[in-house]
């Protein structure tokens, strides 16, 4: 019994004898590599409007009056009255009309220019225009007598405003202008509110539909590039190329031969401006 007493003994000195030994030989070098504030953020799309609105003309100001544009008007009675359709970059309101006219007359013809800015992200666009009444109001005489069939169930008014939509990118292709319009130097005609020939219809003449229609906006930009290839804003899918301002002219005309069947008719419409992202988004989902 006593020899084992000594082995157990010898074997706990041992084991002492190591554990002091690696504690003095222990030693190292160290380094640390941190990155802080690691972060995801989603990216943001945001959609702005402007616009200004022409008829006769006259042009409504940025006071919502109506002033003289050009050398003569036919309708000079209307200036320093009231307008629409005129606003800087904003969102769109209840407020917002980009046509409220009234006392219109065979002849008539006015134009909006609107720009559209998509702030930050590329974005797929289009332009909605539903809720459309063709309201007969008050049924003359002089409409019956004109071959307004009934003086009931609608208006004629629908059925004889003409509209038209065109890129008012100016003499140089694309949009160099970045919301500067007519003020821009490297092209003064982009954003002037006049049709020039080499400015590209995308919505051909005619009357609007009687339900709804949708007018997919990268559908006219990619017709754009195909037709006069690259430049700024335009590229080959048709989809809105962030931070660029793009202008469209949107055109009306009541023809000189409609007659009293439109007396009293009234058009009431609205028109929505919406953009989807474009990356990671090739089908256009979300419209």
């Amino acid at each position: 019994m006593t020899i084992n007493k000594r082995l157990v003994t010898s074997g706990l000195t041992i084991a002492a004898a190591a554990a002091l030994l690696i504690g003095a030989t222990f030693a190292f070098f160290t380094d640390s590599e941190t990155s802080t504030g690691n972060t995801f953020s989603a990216g943001g799309l945001d959609l702005k409007v402007d616009s200004e609105a022409h008829y006769a003309g006259l042009v409504c100001n940025s006071s919502s009056q109506w002033q003289f544009e050009a050398t003569s008007s036919s309708r000079p009675d209307l200036v320093g009255d009231p307008c629409d359709g005129t606003w800087a970059q904003t969102d769109l309101g209840p407020t917002h009309k980009f046509f409220n006219l009234s006392d219109l007359k065979p002849g008539d013809s006015g134009e909006n220019t609107i720009s559209l800015h998509v702030i930050n992200n590329d974005a797929w666009g289009r332009l909605v225009i539903n809720s459309v009444q063709d309201l007969e109001n008050t049924y003359l005489q002089e409409e019956l007598e004109a071959g307004d069939p009934d003086g009931v169930a609608s208006g004629e008014l629908r059925e004889n405003l003409l509209f038209s939509i065109w890129l008012d990118e100016g003499t140089n292709n694309g949009f160099q202008c970045s919301g500067l319009g007519a003020e821009c130097g490297a092209d003064p005609q982009e954003g002037d509110n006049i049709k020039q020939a080499e400015e590209p219809e995308l919505v051909s003449q005619g009357t609007l539909d009687a339900g709804s229609e949708t007018h997919n906006i990268w559908q006219g930009l990619a017709a754009v590039f195909a037709l006069q290839g690259a430049s700024p804003g335009i590229v080959s899918d048709g989809r809105m190329v962030g931070s660029t301002t793009y202008y469209f002219g949107i055109d009306w005309e009541l023809p000189e031969g409609v007659g009293n069947v439109i007396e009293t008719d009234s058009l009431v419409a609205n028109m929505s401006f919406q953009v989807v992202q474009h990356r990671n988004n090739p089908s256009k989902l979300g419209f």
